[in-house]
């Protein structure tokens, strides 16, 4: 897996590719703390995201829970169809801002 990370729009976006699984999840939550803590606004740009375990769920949703509690946003976009069914089986898509 690789990371991105770039500003778009006044928001930090953080751009991963390939799988995020309980191998990768480590990188991925870290960065995504880091990033969510100096931002207010971020934005996880799931284009190139092929799969995602439940471990990345729990790591979606802390990073959501981080954002929320200090008053900023944080939003899911360019969610493929593979990766939609799993938020909507899950529920995630009910409780995430995916456009």
């Amino acid at each position: 897996m690789q990371i991105k990370v770039y500003e778009e729009n006044g928001a930090s976006v953080i751009a991963p590719s390939g799988k995020i699984d309980h191998v990768t999840v480590g990188e991925f939550e870290e960065k995504m703390s880091k990033l969510g803590a100096h931002s207010d606004d971020l934005v996880l740009d799931m284009k190139d995201v092929e799969y995602v375990s439940s471990a990345a769920l729990r790591a979606i949703l802390n990073a959501n829970d981080l954002m929320s509690e200090k008053g900023g946003s944080f939003t899911l976009k360019n969610v493929n169809k593979k990766v939609m069914e799993i938020f909507n089986i899950t529920g995630f898509a009910d409780y995430l801002n995916i456009v």
